[in-house]
């Protein structure tokens, strides 16, 4: 199962280019920045929100890498890599999801993570099934902006 890179080429497509078969570690700012960057460039996977930001886990690493659906996989169409994210959230809860980012930004962030973790954790997040969704939906009852740190939304 780690004996190579857990995202396969669909048939009739271009591999992914060698830059793309690589797990990055992010902190809960970077990460963030990237769903900013995603939402502000309408890119249909991933925005932020201040409350997203206040449920990260702000003292253990993020992950991201490259791993696109088939029907999302890089041509003229999609010129974005669809992401899969690994979290660590505030409760210690990890969970997946995806999200879209440009080829540019992701080569240019840092690589740290030995080989043989980045496998493992490729396929920890490939295998999970808890989305931001489920988890929200699950902590909702314990969560308000005094008890997770986000801004209260203005009332009218």
């Amino acid at each position: 199962m780690l004996a190579g890179w857990p995202v396969r080429t669909p048939p009739g497509r271009q591999p992914l280019p060698r830059q793309a078969r690589i797990l990055k570690a992010l902190n809960r700012d970077q990460m963030y920045a990237l769903y900013e960057e995603a939402g502000r460039r309408r890119l249909g996977m991933g925005s932020a929100s201040p409350e997203f930001r206040a449920h990260l886990d702000p003292n253990t690493p993020h992950y991201l890498f490259p791993d696109p659906a088939n029907y999302y996989w890089p041509d003229k169409d999609h010129p974005w890599w669809e992401c899969r994210v690994l979290l660590r959230m505030v409760d210690g809860e990890q969970i997946t999801g995806t999200l879209a980012v440009l080829p540019e930004t992701f080569t240019a962030l840092p690589s740290t993570v030995p080989v043989i973790r980045q496998r493992r954790l490729a396929v920890t997040a490939r295998m999970l099934e808890r989305d931001y969704y489920l988890w929200s939906r699950d902590h909702a009852e314990d969560c308000s902006p005094q008890r997770c740190g986000y801004p209260a939304e203005p009332t009218a």
